[in-house]
């Protein structure tokens, strides 16, 4: 039984999970998404655990999650321009996913304090809901059939 090929070149990782260009059927999205988030919290949690522990600077730490935070968000939100693209959509939903994406983290620690009735926080968490909905929907609903102005049907290639 032959072995399968799991190396990537630069050229196809850019293709795979950098690139904004075509279409992508829920398979590949939900396995490409979860490898990003599962390679993307191992990494994190080595450069920050051997950051903190070598250097001892827990800002250079922080500095290097955060690096790793913006690699993921920006692979992430390739990832749902394609799956947009394979249901006929165009990018304004997805650039509303990249802001929500950025800006969460601030939005966490700016209601840190407030309390979780407040209406910061509900927006908050509203904002956060949509992200997951979002996501939960592009894994679940099948792209259109046939050629879109973004591209062939994926499904069709096979």
């Amino acid at each position: 039984m032959e072995r399968p090929n799991v190396r990537l070149d630069a050229q196809e990782l850019r293709e795979k999970f950098f690139s904004c260009q075509g279409r992508l059927n829920r398979k590949p999205f939900i396995m490409r998404l979860f490898g990003v988030i599962v390679v993307s919290t191992i990494v994190a949690m080595i450069f920050y655990t051997l950051f903190y522990s070598l250097l001892g600077s827990k800002q250079v730490a922080d500095g290097a999650a955060i690096v790793i935070s913006i690699i993921e968000v920006i692979a992430i939100y390739t990832l749902v321009v394609r799956r947009l693209h394979d249901l006929g959509m165009g990018q304004p939903l997805a650039v509303l996913y990249l802001v929500i994406a950025i800006l969460q983290p601030f939005f966490f620690r700016l209601i840190a304090e407030l309390p979780e009735d407040s209406m910061e926080a509900q927006v908050v968490q509203g904002l956060n809901l949509f992200t997951m909905l979002l996501i939960v929907c592009l894994m679940m609903i099948r792209g259109k059939r046939g050629p879109n102005q973004y591209g062939d049907d994926p499904l069709q290639k096979r």
